[in-house]
């Protein structure tokens, strides 16, 4: 009975230690902000105002010994306007708690998404209405299509996006060879960008229908 995985609330998720399901962390999440508290004899207690919340990555990396993969590690890092990074760990060895951590780990990923992240969608999406030039994890969004690294404009009609569970691909639909790759483990705002494209290409795409 996994009674330690459970969200207690709509935006409140507790996290049990590796070996106990004694709860050592609990996170928060509001509208001004996302509380963590570790449950140590400290009872330490962390705020991150959402106004402050800039931009988040995740991933999963791998723990290895002299011969073999031994455990994995979840991460989330938000990172603040004045570049200060929070990050969330979540460390399964030898497959404990590797399903309820991976499960925790979307959890957190979804909060701070419905909370925070799709408020600088919107922002982004709402900018790309006003033709408003702006860039975003690299990209530069113009009236006419996008851009990276000097290159000509790829038009929107041009515009193909090949995702994956850790990344995914921007590439020319004409000429695959002008391409771009963004990794949601390194790239900060990644996945903003991923369901920016894939709804601007979608709507040009009901536009030319």
């Amino acid at each position: 009975m996994l009674i330690f995985m459970r969200m207690n609330a709509i935006n409140t998720i507790e996290i049990p230690g590796l070996i106990t399901q004694k709860i050592t962390r609990k996170l928060v999440f509001n509208t001004d902000g996302i509380t963590i508290q570790k449950t140590s004899p400290f009872n330490a207690l962390t705020f991150l105002p959402a106004a402050n919340i800039a931009a988040f990555r995740y991933g999963v990396s791998w723990v290895r010994g002299y011969k073999f993969v031994f455990g994995r590690q979840y991460f989330i890092e938000v990172q603040h306007d004045d570049r200060k990074i929070s990050r969330i760990k979540l460390g399964s060895y030898y497959g404990i708690r590797k399903e309820v951590y991976g499960k925790l780990w979307n959890d957190i990923i979804r909060q701070l998404w419905q909370n925070y992240f799709v408020n600088l969608f919107n922002y982004y999406h709402d900018l790309y209405k006003i033709h408003q030039t702006f860039e975003l994890c690299g990209i530069s969004f113009h009236f006419d299509g996008i851009g990276w690294d000097l290159q000509n404009i790829l038009r929107w009609d041009e515009i193909a996006i090949s995702s994956y569970s850790t990344y995914f691909m921007i590439y020319n639909n004409r000429n695959k060879k002008q391409c771009k790759s963004k990794s949601f483990a390194n790239d900060w705002n990644a996945v903003i960008l991923q369901v920016l494209l894939k709804e601007i290409v979608k709507e040009r795409n009901v536009m030319l229908s």
